[in-house]
């Protein structure tokens, strides 16, 4: 998926808003403004109003993470955001 949806992904000491891409059944793309650092390791994800999700992140650079899903997205939700 191409489309940029935007949420807020929840660390254990911080939160960001933050832009997702790519979004998939098992992870997507984040990226963030920067100045609000994620750390690596387990967050809460929220695409709109849908969240928490429980996920890994694995940071790329200082805007850039990549988010693992600890179950799989059910479908329904892809194709609510695909439509």
């Amino acid at each position: 998926m191409t489309t940029v949806l935007y949420g807020e992904c929840i660390g254990s000491r911080e939160a960001a808003a933050v832009r997702i891409s790519e979004l998939a059944d098992r992870g997507c793309d984040l990226e963030t403004d920067g100045l609000a650092a994620v750390t690596d390791g387990d967050v809460a994800l929220w695409i709109g109003a849908i969240g928490p999700l429980p996920a890994i992140a694995i940071r790329k650079d200082s805007c850039h993470l990549v988010v693992r899903f600890k179950e799989p997205l059910d479908g329904r939700i892809l194709a609510h955001f695909r439509s």
